[in-house]
């Protein structure tokens, strides 16, 4: 059986970024760039007013003091978006709003709250300004034709922000993944229906459905498959046909007399992998089948959930264009003494938090491969290495926090 690490580089090895297509703005939250964002102008366009208050020569009222105010003449007001004042000369100034162009010949704006109206027109100032005081410059924030946003960086909400700043009204992004989801088993019934001794509710369907979509592909189908060796090539073929990028089975991977995912992909394509020494989740396909990347994870919910952060969720990134698609893990604290049987590499459901500054681990419950309220309370796993036997309360483990955690 491959290692963890040894499978994921093989996975990534066979996984490429998708190609791009042009998105409008709002729709490129998520996504990831596939160019650089050049400034188109400056920002801020030209010099402007950091506050409300009087734009002055800072040389009129260097020595203004509670003991020796200086009086200066107040010009028409400029407010943002209204265009530029009249030149200022010496003895004057201009009541001028947050985000208005600073009149010409002004250098300094001084706060509303620091300055008085006095009668006939007059503002009094009664603390000394220095030049530059409250002024955004011209191109301070980003300067005409500097890469602001690079290729491969995820757009985000201050993405968006200096996307819309630099006019781009459409982005170029890398395609989203499109896949294709299939449970397998006699045994499945809809999630609407009460099921029968020996049936149990579909529910790995819809985990991997919400887990692709939470990854930022594309669903494009969900369905269940009988065990049939010829339905399941029928619909992993008719998912080729639909245009899959991935397809991601659930069950019918292991070795029993009907588990027909392998040999369908060893008919239909390339089998790449199968059988990773891992627990939960040992049995593992990967392989391709035309263009379309094809993952059979185990049929046990949790199984299906590990194996699909560990394998899948990093090939989805990368399709996405993420250039780091590997999440990075953290090390904390253990709760709890834990005692395992050594053999393969386990992850642990948990709970992960911060304790004075550092982070925690504590086990969210029973750990078999069916017991879903300890994943529903997991944000993270704890890796435990294969030969390990025990470990103990306050050892430091090595965690991956799941998605979502750092949000």
């Amino acid at each position: 059986m491959l290692t963890v690490t040894e499978a994921l580089d093989r996975i990534l090895a066979y996984t490429k970024a998708l190609g791009s297509e042009q998105v409008g703005l709002l729709d490129s939250l998520g996504r990831y760039l596939h160019s650089d964002i050049v400034a188109d102008i400056d920002n801020p366009p030209f010099d402007n007013s950091a506050v409300d208050g009087f734009a002055v020569l800072s040389s009129d009222i260097r020595t203004a003091s509670a003991q020796s105010p200086v009086t200066l003449r107040l010009l028409p007001p400029v407010f943002a978006g209204g265009g530029q004042s009249v030149a200022m000369t010496s003895g004057y100034c201009v009541r001028t709003m947050t985000g208005a162009p600073i009149p010409p010949g002004a250098d300094a704006m001084v706060m509303i709250e620091d300055a008085a109206e006095s009668a006939g027109n007059f503002i009094e100032f009664r603390l000394p300004a220095n030049a530059g005081d409250n002024i955004r410059l011209r191109g301070n924030d980003v300067i005409c034709g500097e890469v602001v946003l690079r290729s491969g960086s995820k757009v985000n909400s201050a993405s968006i922000s200096m996307l819309a700043a630099m006019g781009q009204s459409k982005v170029l992004c890398f395609r989203r993944p499109r896949v294709a989801v299939f449970s397998s088993g006699d045994e499945l019934v809809g999630i609407d229906k009460t099921p029968e001794f020996g049936k149990i509710r579909d529910s790995n369907r819809y985990t991997l459905a919400a887990m692709v979509l939470s990854a930022g592909a594309e669903l494009l189908s969900h369905e269940t498959i009988p065990d049939s060796l010829e339905e399941t090539i029928f619909q992993l073929e008719l998912a080729v046909r639909d245009g899959a990028d991935v397809i991601i089975t659930s069950g019918g991977v292991s070795v029993g007399d009907r588990d027909y995912i392998k040999p369908a992909i060893e008919k239909l394509g390339e089998l790449n992998l199968w059988r990773v020494s891992m627990k939960p989740g040992k049995p593992l396909a990967f392989g391709k089948i035309e263009k379309s990347l094809l993952f059979g994870l185990p049929g046990n919910p949790v199984s299906t959930q590990v194996t699909f952060e560990l394998f899948v969720r990093p090939a989805l990134h990368k399709m996405s264009g993420c250039q780091a698609p590997v999440r990075q893990s953290v090390y904390a604290t253990l709760a709890t003494d834990l005692e395992r049987t050594p053999g393969r590499q386990e992850y642990i459901r948990c709970r992960l938090s911060t304790v004075n500054g550092q982070y925690v681990a504590d086990p969210t419950g029973p750990q078999g491969s069916g017991a879903l309220k300890s994943m529903v309370g997991a944000n993270a796993l704890i890796i435990v290495p294969s030969e390990t036997e025990k470990m103990s309360i306050n050892e430091l483990v090595t965690v991956m926090p799941l998605d979502g955690f750092f949000d």
